[in-house]
């Protein structure tokens, strides 16, 4: 593993750390009704969390500039995107139009994670089917979880799929949504692209399937165990995985 690669995974886990601080602060209010416990500590190391969120961000990208200037644009715009999901301007915000949160979030993580490779490897075919894997795979995570924060979302009014359709109709979307990463992986099979990965794939297309069912079966989501492991584990997962296959095939 060379510098600039262990660099790149550096920058990028801060970036993932800065932006998902900034929006568990930006998010307090939907959160108070939802998770009490993680908004007391929130609200506990407030300005901590901030200053540690902009150091991280600030180094991440000093750290990807130093390698490659098109690194500067990909790392910032999940940056804008969040600024523009969460600003309020005259009680209007991006992240209360139906869907927009869900695409907005989806989109900022597929695009810094499929286009900072394309940065040193001008691949664009690589680069697009990772983002819509990707895409895919965000989208549907965040809408998981939004099944479970109907309540709390209810009462700060904001219009989440699950609020506006109902838990019945937002995992047939879900359902739907994680089905379409069969055509695709099938397309990466056709054109012989990511050909060792594709055990990886199809683990992760399963796994969507369980926690999908498993975040929208009321009983689970009155349960003591915290089934948010479920869903943020899964790239750790991914990861290893392919690490695994990586080991043992090169």
């Amino acid at each position: 593993m060379n510098h600039i690669m262990v660099d790149m995974v550096v920058s990028t886990a801060l970036v993932t750390y800065s932006i998902y601080s900034l929006n568990r602060i930006t998010d307090m209010e939907e959160d108070a009704s939802n998770i009490p416990e993680r908004v007391k500590f929130l609200e506990e190391r407030k300005d901590m969390i901030l200053i540690l969120s902009i150091m991280a961000y600030v180094v991440a990208l000093l750290m990807g500039i130093r390698e490659n200037l098109w690194t500067m644009p990909i790392f910032l715009t999940p940056f804008f995107v969040g600024i523009i999901y969460s600003i309020r301007i005259h009680s209007f915000r991006i992240k209360d139009i139906f869907g927009m949160k869900n695409i907005s979030i989806a989109f900022s993580w597929a695009f810094s994670s499929a286009f900072l490779p394309y940065a040193f490897n001008s691949n664009m075919e690589k680069a697009f089917l990772i983002f819509s894997f990707l895409f895919i795979k965000c989208f549907v995570n965040t809408v998981v979880f939004d099944t479970r924060d109907v309540e709390g979302d209810m009462k700060a009014g904001a219009r989440t799929i699950p609020v506006v359709l109902g838990v019945k109709k937002t995992r047939f979307i879900l359902i739907i949504s994680n089905t379409l990463l069969i055509p695709w992986t099938v397309a990466c099979y056709l054109q012989k692209l990511f050909i060792e990965y594709i055990p990886v794939i199809v683990f992760s297309i399963l796994y969507g399937y369980w926690y999908i069912n498993a975040f929208c079966d009321e009983r689970n989501r009155e349960s003591a165990f915290n089934y948010d492991y479920l869903v943020d584990g899964e790239f750790i997962i991914l990861a290893l995985f392919a690490l695994a296959i990586d080991f043992v095939f090169h």
